[in-house]
């Protein structure tokens, strides 16, 4: 039988001497003031997490709701085997235990993982100045190509910044003269895909691309904002390049 970790509880420690992970999401108040009332009816039904220093590494919004109760003191179940000094072993154990709790966005695992990775801070940085024009989800699947599962534990590494920049322009460019409602999120992402994984990053394939889907754009074609239809559509109009280059 495995031999397994075993931290300390205490049920009264105090507030005022935990140290909250700058590397954790960003709080939402509304998660925080939600919880105070299930606090209000059932108290405290499990301990937050902290390290033996006091670092908090599971339950940032209980205790920002046991502030708004006022409280004092809160339980804590103390563990010293996570090093949470060392930035990457800390966010993950952050993310892994706050896995069951409020899901995490992509956006809040991009923002995390940019405080200490130079590949996910450049991404942040290009979302934030192109947020108009984006999604996070979408500005993930330009510069990491995909690489979900690496993403979702900091690994994902930037495949190719010069040709990521470019379909961003592009894209940027057309949501800026058709509008989002038009340059739906969702065909985004299919002409993301289809641009790495059908094309092979031709930029003359990519260009007759654009040139097609604008066309449909220009008279509001059903098909822009079309899920079933519009990957097929760019696929069809790709093979019919190819076929012409013949």
């Amino acid at each position: 039988m495995n031999k397994l970790k075993k931290g300390t509880y205490n049920p009264t420690y105090p507030i005022k001497d935990l140290k909250l992970a700058k590397i954790n999401r960003d709080i939402s108040l509304v998660h925080s003031e939600n919880f105070t009332s299930k606090l209000v009816e059932y108290g405290w039904l499990m301990p937050i997490v902290i390290s033996n220093n006091g670092d908090v590494i599971e339950g940032h919004h209980r205790i920002e709701s046991a502030k708004l109760l006022k409280q004092k003191t809160i339980p804590v179940y103390i563990i010293d085997w996570v090093n949470t000094k060392e930035e990457r072993e800390h966010l993950q154990c952050i993310i892994s235990l706050n896995n069951g709790n409020k899901v995490w966005s992509m956006a809040d695992y991009l923002k995390a993982f940019a405080k200490h990775n130079k590949d996910y801070n450049l991404v942040y940085q290009t979302y934030l100045e192109n947020t108009n024009n984006i999604t996070v989800g979408n500005i993930i699947h330009l510069f990491f190509a995909y690489n979900n599962k690496k993403f979702k534990i900091g690994t994902a590494k930037v495949e190719d910044k010069d040709f990521s920049n470019y379909l961003l322009n592009k894209l940027s460019n057309l949501t800026q003269s058709y509008g989002k409602k038009l340059v739906a999120a969702y065909c985004v992402r299919e002409f993301i895909q289809v641009s790495y994984s059908k094309t092979k990053k031709d930029l003359k394939k990519i260009e007759f691309l654009f040139m097609k889907w604008e066309k449909m754009l220009k008279i509001k074609h059903p098909t822009c904002t079309s899920i079933r239809d519009f990957r097929p559509t760019m696929e069809m109009y790709l093979n019919d390049y190819s076929l012409n280059k013949k």
